[in-house]
């Protein structure tokens, strides 16, 4: 994530972190412990999410720093990294996206990554930001889709308006994980990401202010 992009403050008391997007008096950068996962994640993110304390892709790439990567993404501008990695065949490269022929997707992503590094596109924003950036983005458009069908209600609590069966960009990454059976970094990235959530709260409510 490039550092130019200073994160928004979640309270007027204390800067955030431009790491964890905390409040500094919670930062979390020092005691997360660190992964790295087969598996490459390359978050595809609005400006919106660039600013917003509350974002989870900066807690992924916190734990996660040497396999995750976040790219901006602008209409007018095509991210020349990114779309040199879906072309490098290096990598099988899924975008994670609902799609109604889920269970055919699912079983080619299991017989396809044997051979080369599985690496997941996540679209970061809202559910109306995510279409946007797939109808927009001719470079991702023909990519293998994955949906994800968790088996619980998403935890992520911080923002209103999460529609039932939806996950935020954390908790999908974890999901990916679990589908290349990488179970231990899915779990250390599942207790980074319920930290986050605590000192989130905590700071807010330290500071008099209401979620």
């Amino acid at each position: 994530m490039n550092s130019n992009y200073k994160v928004k403050q979640v309270t007027k008391l204390h800067e955030s972190c431009n790491k964890c997007g905390l409040p500094k008096i919670n930062c979390v950068c020092n005691i997360v412990p660190e992964v790295k996962t087969k598996a490459k994640i390359w978050i595809l993110s609005t400006e919106k999410e660039f600013y917003r304390p509350s974002n989870t892709a900066r807690i992924l790439k916190l734990v996660n720093p040497e396999s995750t990567e976040i790219i901006l993404w602008e209409r007018t501008i095509s991210p020349t990294e990114l779309i040199k990695n879906i072309e490098d065949e290096l990598y099988d490269v899924y975008l994670v996206f609902p799609e109604e022929n889920e269970n055919i997707q699912n079983e080619n992503f299991e017989c396809r990554i044997s051979n080369r590094t599985p690496a997941f596109i996540i679209l970061d924003g809202t559910w109306k930001e995510a279409k946007k950036i797939l109808r927009k983005s001719d470079y991702i458009k023909d990519i293998p889709k994955i949906t994800l069908n968790p088996n619980y209600k998403s935890e992520y609590t911080l923002r209103r308006g999460i529609e039932d069966g939806n996950l935020c960009t954390i908790e999908a990454a974890i999901e990916v994980l679990k589908l290349t059976n990488d179970l231990e970094s899915a779990k250390i990235i599942k207790e980074a990401f319920h930290l986050f959530l605590s000192s989130f709260t905590a700071g807010l409510y330290s500071s008099g202010m209401k979620r």
